[in-house]
């Protein structure tokens, strides 16, 4: 027992010599359980929802406003002021700025007063179960608040839903685009993050140092041969998620693919500026694992929608890769949303590459300056 104490006691020591390392045990939890557990949850707000207003009606009007009175949506009119009212609602739910469109039909009013039912038609964007879900639940709950002022009046009203892009809400046509997503991103990061820092332990840097080729030139040179590996891994993924889960493919396979490869250089790109500065490959493995899987899965609405987060942690999102090819894969396999839907998607995927290339370049150029 006294060799025993000797060796507690020495340990409890070394903890305390160690104030860095008791912060993070003891700090690190209590930030994440305050940045998730108060900024993040399931509950949406400010869902935008287009509402196409036939009728002109007052009752037409005092619905309308049930909906734009409350913390849930964010209406947006798609009138007769459009040429084509019904052509922009689903071109808006294609393009994912939508989350539902509301039909108030020319005889509203006078139906209500008169002749009920009235109906009213909701078109809902199913390609997120979840979010599908609940906005169906708030619909109800706004519909009910306004079918309750007419005391008198009983079945005045009944609601034609129709669910667009997964009719049977299953979850797998959401969940499943977002996995690949994220496995694509993971494996591209890895392939990459290992390059230099295997060169480093096994002492061949020294040889590239020396060469006299450019660092952006052993930069992209060490990045392209990844870039045909990752496509055949994707491919295989996606493959696997067609045919064993049935995700369904509604839009064009070339347009996927030139994303993919947008988002596959823009992980090949994290991986080898992670391999720059990473000191071993255990090192970049594991800085490579933290940095893709966590904020992938957390904020880049693959689990929690971007609607319902703090206005900082959604801006955080918008710096990871994952958000705009979740939107893509989504976008072109489940709705068969069209190239022009996804150009600003694109492009800030080509930022990205280029500057963390440009990154890279320069962390590769210190470490030679620094080898002479």
């Amino acid at each position: 027992m006294q060799r025993l104490k000797a060796v507690i006691i020495k340990e409890f020591f070394h903890i305390l010599r160690d104030p860095a390392s008791l912060t993070i045990v003891f700090l690190m939890p209590v930030l994440m359980v305050s940045i998730y557990g108060y900024s993040i949850s399931f509950d949406l707000k400010s869902i935008d929802a287009g509402i196409i207003d036939l009728s002109g009606g007052d009752l037409a009007g005092q619905l309308i406003k049930k909906f734009a009175n409350n913390q849930y949506f964010r209406i947006r009119s798609l009138g007769l002021s459009q040429s084509n009212p019904i052509e922009t609602a689903e071109r808006l739910l294609k393009s994912g700025e939508l989350k539902e469109v509301i039909i108030i039909p020319p005889d509203f009013s006078r139906k209500i007063l008169h002749h009920p039912p009235a109906e009213i038609g909701i078109v809902i964007d199913g390609s997120d179960s979840n979010v599908a879900n609940l906005i169906h639940q708030y619909n109800e709950m706004v519909i009910m608040n306004f079918v309750s002022e007419f005391q008198n009046l009983k079945d005045i009203l009944t609601i034609n839903t129709s669910i667009l892009f997964n009719p049977e809400v299953k979850s797998t046509f959401f969940f499943i685009p977002g996995i690949i997503a994220i496995i694509l991103l993971m494996i591209s990061a890895l392939l990459t993050s290992l390059s230099i820092s295997r060169e480093r332990e096994s002492g061949s840097i020294d040889l590239i140092f020396i060469s006299p080729l450019k660092s952006h030139e052993i930069i992209i040179g060490k990045t392209i041969p990844y870039i045909f590996v990752a496509l055949l891994d994707g491919i295989l993924i996606f493959l696997f998620a067609r045919f064993w889960f049935h995700i369904p493919f509604k839009g064009n396979l070339l347009v996927l693919l030139i994303f993919s490869l947008l988002y596959i250089l823009s992980g090949l790109s994290l991986g080898i500026l992670i391999s720059s500065i990473a000191p071993s490959q255990k090192t970049a493995m594991l800085a490579t694992l933290l940095i893709t899987l966590l904020p992938s899965i957390l904020l880049s609405g693959f689990i929690f929608s971007l609607d319902s987060m703090a206005p900082v942690l959604r801006s955080i999102s918008y710096l990871i890769p994952a958000t705009y090819f979740l939107k893509i894969i989504r976008g072109v396999a489940v709705k068969g949303a069209e190239l022009k839907y996804f150009l600003v998607d694109g492009l800030i995927m080509i930022v990205f590459s280029a500057l963390l290339i440009t990154l890279s370049s320069i962390r590769f150029s210190h470490s030679r300056e620094k080898s002479k």
